[in-house]
């Protein structure tokens, strides 16, 4: 009740006063933090449970806290929220030493994890050898919502048709994930096509895929569109769909219908400063410099000295190797000489050359950005994935990119 009601805080004061907690309440605590948002505080009790219960030899639980399906599945939702797969592996290895059996919630957690932290190989792997009766709508929403955050909108597609086939019904989620693969992989005619089933299927569209149409529109180039369904839309639009357009703004350089989507953002969610980041950026690429704040600088780091430099050397090299800066990116009104130097001190060239000094060769180096990477960056991803024969994954703030020899899974469509 606390948890829900906002107050995570009250709810564990409640829990910690307890002498005799079985497993129902410990999991009502992992579940309240997973659910408001507190991901890793969720993870931590769940580690209390199994320092509190794991007997000698690691396998069997005991004290009448062994862990159960539903507490697994919000321990292993807390590790697709955080993005780290490291955590999650270790859950789904400890599922199997359990020997516990993985019913369907479960099953689809894991999937979904794999998924959103990176490794779809994984989930595909686990959906594709779930027996029928494993599978439910949640388990093919899961997997289209992977192939479609990593950039394999036909591949999502297909599974939708399949999904039809074998007697699922779609419901309201399968559609915003399969507008959001179709988005990602500029499918903008099947998107079309997935918006139109909708009514055949009496599925009635909600805000969400109302904003998953104008991203999908938007990144195709099709503003003007995008701007009439907003109008047309027969709900009030909200900041996702508001979002949706200024970022396709950014992307297009739209200048004008940029601020008419920042008004209405700024109006909606005046604090939020991703919005406010992505006017600047579209003034900047239009050359309004007295619009554009000053760069943010991070030196904080204790070894900032250190990947300064090994950026410094990597930016040498791929200039021997064919890599040219796309100045276009620097959103600041400096000297051509002075855009370069801006340019390779972007965080996420940052994070690859701390990957690179410290995680080993056969391992792909992963980035988690929480805005979208910029083109230079995305190119100079390529370069360093050939010559250093290294794996990058960068997950922005709209999608995997996989960098592998060269290519990006993305086809340079983002």
């Amino acid at each position: 009740m606390y948890a829900k009601c906002g107050e995570t805080d009250d709810g564990r004061r409640v829990f910690d006063t307890m002498s005799n907690r079985d497993l129902v309440y410990w999991t009502a605590m992992i579940t309240a933090y997973e659910q408001s948002e507190h991901p890793k505080e969720s993870l931590i009790l769940f580690r209390e449970i199994q320092e509190e219960g794991l007997s000698p030899d690691s396998v069997t639980m005991v004290y009448g806290v062994n862990p159960n399906p539903v507490t697994l599945s919000i321990a292993v939702s807390a590790c697709a929220y955080i993005g780290s797969l490291r955590l999650g592996r270790k859950l789904h290895g400890f599922i199997i030493n359990i020997r516990m059996v993985i019913d369907t919630t479960l099953w689809n957690a894991i999937i979904d994890m794999y998924a959103k932290c990176g490794h779809l190989d994984s989930a595909v792997h686990m959906f594709n050898n779930s027996s029928s009766s494993q599978k439910n709508v949640s388990s093919w929403n899961s997997m289209i919502a992977g192939y479609g955050m990593h950039g394999y909108g036909k591949e999502a597609l297909e599974l939708y048709s399949q999904m039809i086939e074998e007697g699922f019904l779609p419901n309201h989620i399968t559609f915003t994930s399969i507008l959001s693969a179709c988005s990602h992989a500029g499918l903008v005619n099947e998107g079309r096509k997935c918006f139109e089933d909708m009514k055949m299927l009496s599925v009635t569209p909600e805000v969400k895929h109302y904003a998953c149409m104008v991203d999908m529109l938007g990144r195709a180039g099709l503003l003007q569109e995008a701007l009439g369904l907003i109008k047309e839309m027969p709900l009030e639009p909200n900041d996702g769909v508001w979002g949706a357009l200024l970022l396709a703004c950014r992307i297009r350089g739209n200048t004008e219908l940029g601020e008419l989507a920042a008004k209405n953002l700024f109006d909606l969610e005046p604090d939020h400063s991703g919005y406010y980041v992505l006017m600047l950026n579209i003034y900047a690429a239009s050359c309004k410099w007295q619009e554009v704040g000053k760069l943010r600088q991070d030196q904080s780091h204790p070894q900032i000295w250190e990947v300064n430099r090994k950026v410094e050397d990597l930016m040498v090299e791929m200039k021997m190797v064919g890599y040219v800066s796309d100045l276009s990116c620097v959103l600041h009104d400096v000297e051509e000489e002075d855009k370069e130097h801006i340019l390779n001190y972007h965080s996420e060239k940052l994070v690859v050359a701390f990957g690179i000094m410290h995680i080993n060769p056969g391992m792909p180096i992963q980035v988690t950005k929480n805005l979208r990477v910029c083109n230079d960056c995305h190119s100079t991803f390529k370069f360093i994935s050939l010559a250093y024969q290294r794996k990058i994954i960068v997950r922005d703030t709209n999608r995997f990119h996989h960098f592998e020899t060269g290519p990006c899974s993305c086809k340079d469509y983002w």
